[in-house]
């Protein structure tokens, strides 16, 4: 039997998967992107750069230590129809508490959302404590104790997770338990950790988190909304580079949202809905999981394409032409300021 289950248990089919070695080499691939960022950020000697600076690198360092997270030290594998994951990184060589990966990429992804909610919420206050938008005030006030509640949910996903590290001190009974419902040995590897919907320890992390994705997305989005309608009112009032600095800011909220949403909100809800509706998942969902690892690099064109775009207009001696000073507005605005 053990025989037969290290057999099972194998995984040494992924060393002729090409996707499977782009997954695990992303990190070295999206790199450039990362260090390209931090450079033109570091470059722009600008007071209004000076103002952003901590708050763009805070974001790089954090996106690029989940993809580190996602694709070295934990490198999942999926085995549908299972819902859980087979550890094949750094984690698994040391042998560590196998729901570890679980809470450690929960803990990174509120960081990310933690991130992205600050700058919306920035932007909104920056706008509403303007002079023309006191007709906004309600409104913005309604928005701002929905990020109280953002804040609040946060705070329930990060403690809720906790209690899944104690499955595997019962690990053998729940893999018993497992096996029998989805009589599928898999769930007997070591390695796997079964994400069992009917476990309390699971259910409970998961439909919270899945209240925090809504109310923060709707949160988000009425916060994007009502900054571009603030920006709308104000346009017959303030300078015309005033105008341009908050209408590119707000323009950078929005790439900003469709990254994290496309790249880490849409896989993940993909693959909790096709796992919990019983759906086979082609090439251990590895797609999903390279789609989540780009999320950096593809967040961080909007510091390298106005960057580049920015000194190409240099080498062209065009210091004053619009292209060079609208466009490094905007990753440059002292909007994005967070306190």
């Amino acid at each position: 039997m053990e025989g037969d289950l290290a057999s099972i248990c194998s995984l040494k089919y992924l060393e002729h998967s090409k996707m499977f070695l782009l997954f695990r080499i992303s990190p070295i691939i999206t790199f450039p992107f990362y260090l390209l960022a931090t450079f033109l950020i570091l470059r722009n000697k600008s007071k209004i750069v000076q103002a952003v600076r901590k708050q763009y690198l805070k974001q790089i360092v954090i996106n690029f230590i989940f993809v580190i997270l996602l694709a070295v030290i934990v490198c999942p594998i999926l085995e549908p129809p299972i819902p859980g994951y087979y550890m094949t990184g750094l984690l698994a060589i040391f042998e560590m508490n196998v729901a570890l990966p679980l809470v450690l990429m929960t803990h990174v992804v509120l960081l990310v959302a933690l991130s992205i909610l600050q700058l919306v919420k920035h932007q909104l206050i920056t706008l509403s404590d303007l002079r023309f938008t006191k007709k906004f005030d309600l409104i913005v006030k309604i928005i701002r104790k929905m990020y109280e509640f953002c804040y609040l949910l946060m705070v329930i996903v990060a403690f809720s997770i906790l209690p899944a590290l104690t499955i595997h001190f019962e690990l053998n009974e729940f893999r018993e338990q497992a096996f029998l419902y989805y009589k599928n040995p898999f769930v007997m590897c070591k390695d796997m950790f079964i994400a069992d919907h009917r476990n309390w320890k699971i259910y409970t992390p998961y439909f919270c988190s899945i209240t925090f994705g809504v109310v923060c997305s709707i949160t988000g989005i009425t916060s994007v909304i009502t900054c571009l309608l603030m920006i709308y009112e104000s346009r017959k009032m303030v300078s015309r580079e005033t105008l341009i600095m908050q209408r590119n800011f707000t323009g950078v909220l929005v790439y900003q949202a469709l990254v994290y949403i496309t790249f880490i909100i849409v896989p993940v809800g993909v693959i909790s809905t096709l796992f919990y509706a019983d759906i086979h998942i082609q090439d251990n969902g590895i797609a999903f999981l390279l789609m989540i690892c780009c999320q950096g690099a593809i967040n961080n064109l909007m510091h390298i394409v106005p960057g580049i775009h920015k000194l190409f207009c240099r080498k062209k001696q065009k210091p004053t032409s619009r292209c060079g000073k609208d466009i490094a507005m905007w990753s440059s605005t002292p909007s994005v300021v967070v306190t």
